[in-house]
């Protein structure tokens, strides 16, 4: 049995009538039926499939629409390296070399086997319609904060989600504009559910920890903890890398701090925390830290009100336990 606790703290923040008559009431009816309907269907005839390589015969056209009346972003230079990613009619939708996205007229694109020097990992994915869940949500150019907004979003927005770059997916609108989202404004289910902290979904051994921490709570007077989306993931990834990487440390060599993990997914807080337990059971996991004055610290701040819980299966433990607490 092991465990180890963190805490931090952060200032921050239907008529009669006669055959011609007929005909032309359907036609209308056919030509209003697409004016209505192709902005919602337009989106399904782009096509993903996983990343292939080429590169431009010719000065080319990036746009954020596979049509040549879409406004032009840049004008790619001959030569310049793609990965091809998905298409949409007569377009490649594709990744540059400095992880912008876009579309390319397939007539200019040579196939090659040489990936474009620079270009983050892409990961194809099977495509779903998904559900923005935050207000004015940006769908930006590239796979991160400083690429420019493209689009603003409003909750409730369907797109299409065909891949991911990091933590981004690579989204289509319903008019074919296609750009990167944060997942963490994303519920691939299809739901409205709030993405941004809580309404969490977690898992049976996920929310049997939570239930023991929360009962030690009321036990103890403070207020019960709920799930957040963002420390839910956070946890889940710190436990799988110290499995993966073989370690048991607050500090991560792939998240660095819990704190640094915490800025890198934008989460804001007042105070955070964080308890990790290689133990042979869950139970086991919370007693230790009930055990423990430090971990108990955490257990029982009432400055936080979100927790995360993650879980793996490790040969050396038996489980890795991480929990990462946030007042917010």
């Amino acid at each position: 049995m092991i465990t180890c606790t963190y805490i931090y703290t952060n200032s921050n923040e239907v008529i009669k009538m006669n055959k011609t008559k007929l005909t032309k009431k359907i036609l209308f009816i056919f030509l209003l039926a697409i004016f209505i309907y192709s902005p919602i269907l337009a989106y399904t005839s782009v096509s993903n499939f996983n990343p292939k390589y080429g590169v431009l015969t010719a000065r080319t056209n990036f746009r954020p629409k596979p049509s040549t009346s879409s406004k032009v972003i840049s004008v790619l230079p001959k030569n310049t390296a793609l990965k091809l990613v998905g298409q949409s009619g007569n377009f490649y939708i594709v990744q540059l070399g400095n992880n912008q996205v876009g579309y390319v007229s397939k007539d200019y694109v040579k196939s090659t086997s040489s990936a474009p020097s620079g270009a983050s990992t892409y990961t194809n994915m099977t495509a779903k319609i998904a559900t923005v869940t935050g207000d004015n949500t940006n769908l930006r150019r590239g796979p991160g904060t400083t690429f420019s907004s493209i689009l603003k979003l409003k909750k409730g927005t369907k797109i299409k989600v065909i891949g991911s770059i990091n933590n981004f997916y690579l989204a289509i609108t319903n008019d074919n504009t296609v750009g990167m989202i944060s997942k963490d404004y994303v519920n691939l289910s299809g739901n409205t559910t709030s993405n941004t902290t809580s309404g969490a979904t977690s898992s049976q051994d996920e929310q049997y920890v939570l239930n023991l921490i929360n009962n030690y709570r009321e036990k103890n007077g403070v207020p019960k903890l709920s799930m957040g989306v963002k420390l839910l993931k956070m946890a889940r990834l710190k436990a799988t890398d110290m499995v993966n990487k073989n370690y048991f440390s607050h500090t991560s060599p792939t998240y660095g701090s819990p704190f640094d993990m915490m800025k890198n997914y934008g989460l804001s807080y007042k105070m955070a925390g964080e308890n990790i337990a290689g133990n042979p059971s869950l139970e086991g996991a919370v007693n230790s830290w009930i055990n423990s004055s430090t971990h108990r610290e955490n257990l029982l701040s009432k400055s936080y009100n979100y927790v995360g819980i993650g879980i793996a299966k490790s040969s050396t433990y038996g489980y890795i336990v991480v929990a990462m607490f946030a007042g917010v």
